[in-house]
């Protein structure tokens, strides 16, 4: 036998642990995590309807909550919609406020016409999230046949186009009408075709893409115009490191590649100390341009999301004495620029330092680069845990076919007791 060191005794006479209640204190926590949604949700709707989320310029409903309640663009759009909502679903939003149900639920149960949000309500509670967003389309509904027929679902989807940066890896997406993606089509595979005829037999559509990409801006006659739209990258002499003028970085074997003559311009810096013109120039230079996107990457004003198509701003004006300097230059989004020559956004400061500008509005009053939340002083109150869908099977071919406008229902009960007589 191993000695352990106890006595039969205290083997015996020991305490069984306590046993904690997980599933219990989830369904506590998401009840109230529930209801403290419904409750942003609904401080969010008067805060639309009193013109609070116009605050320091903020373009959105949904980047003046980003800002002050420091959710992702994401998280705060999907609060603005359930705003913009409320008074159109009773029912819900009353079993939202108590709990019942989820923000990610309610995100797909206003889906629905609202005229079906009792029977919406009954689904969501035998129904999670994936199958709510399943189920709950237009086409799953029978609507008002007194009513003139929305044409939403006559409507051609639109064409979309997006690109960008995403986990370090650029993507383009897009959903575009046939005609459209035909003449795409017959772009890429000409280019293909051309590239095969020079030699490169082993040609891609992506080699087609970047070849259409590169005959488009050679074709550009103006040389100015060309540098304007030219790919800069920027190498750091004392650690070797290569970024983007936006900031992503470049892995070695491709920073030198990029550095060779014709895929870009380089902009060199040494300890991160860039160009400056001083009063020698009052327009910006490309260089010094770049280095400020860099290093501003995007709209410098508290809660601002604009990252593309921003302006220089000199912070001293270059009619006061002020240099074309980087500390006295910062990127700001056309739309605060305008506002700052307005008077009605103060800009104060050394803008290479991360916390060197200070901001104010129109009356003078600092505005704060974030709101971070105020501790909880305890869970808040909420009327019943939460009692999660089952999850069960459930046949597909059968949701949706009681949801019948009542209007609907009511034509179909006086012809059958047209034909019964």
């Amino acid at each position: 036998m191993y000695d352990t060191g106890m006595s039969p005794a205290a083997t015996i006479d020991a305490a069984p642990p306590q046993v904690r209640d997980i599933a219990s204190e989830v369904a506590t926590l998401a009840g109230v995590l529930n209801t403290a949604m419904a409750r942003l949700v609904e401080v969010t709707a008067a805060a639309i309807a009193a013109g609070e989320t116009s605050e320091a310029g903020m373009k959105t409903p949904a980047a003046w909550l980003a800002w002050r309640s420091a959710l992702s663009p994401e998280h705060a759009g999907q609060v603005v919609k359930l705003a913009k909502v409320r008074d159109r679903y009773p029912v819900l939003f009353d079993a939202f406020d108590h709990g019942v149900v989820s923000a990610d639920q309610m995100t797909e149960l206003v889906k629905a016409p609202d005229w079906a949000q009792t029977q919406m309500l009954g689904f969501a509670e035998i129904g999670t999230v994936s199958r709510l967003r399943r189920a709950i389309r237009d086409d799953a509904f029978e609507h008002d046949p007194d009513e003139p027929a929305d044409d939403k679902a006559a409507r051609a989807p639109s064409n979309r186009l997006s690109f960008g940066v995403r986990d370090n890896r650029w993507k383009l997406t897009g959903d575009l009408d046939i005609d459209l993606g035909k003449r795409i089509e017959a772009a890429f595979t000409e280019s293909k075709d051309r590239l095969f005829d020079d030699g490169n037999t082993d040609a891609t559509w992506l080699d087609a893409l970047v070849d259409i990409a590169e005959r488009s801006l050679d074709a550009v006659p103006s040389r100015d115009r060309r540098d304007r739209y030219r790919t800069w990258f920027h190498h750091n002499t004392a650690t070797g490191a290569t970024t983007t003028t936006d900031g992503w970085r470049i892995p070695q074997n491709l920073a030198r590649l990029c550095t060779c003559d014709g895929l870009g311009a380089i902009v060199y810096e040494t300890n991160g100390i860039p160009f400056s013109v001083g009063r020698t120039q009052h327009i910006v230079p490309d260089r010094t341009r770049r280095i400020i996107e860099r290093r501003d990457r995007g709209c410098r004003v508290p809660g601002c999301t604009a990252d593309r198509f921003v302006e220089i701003h000199h912070i001293i004006h270059w009619e006061d004495g002020g240099p074309t300097d980087t500390p006295n230059l910062l990127s700001l989004c056309p739309r605060h620029h305008r506002m700052h020559h307005k008077g009605e956004l103060g800009i104060h400061g050394n803008a290479d330092t991360p916390d060197g500008i200070t901001f104010t509005d129109h009356r003078g009053r600092p505005i704060p680069a974030s709101h971070p939340p105020d501790p909880p002083d305890g869970i808040p109150h909420c009327d019943r845990p939460y009692e999660p869908p089952p999850a069960g099977k459930m046949n597909y071919d059968w949701v949706g076919l009681g949801w019948a406008h009542p209007n609907a229902l009511k034509h179909r009960r006086d012809q059958a007791n047209r034909w019964r007589h």
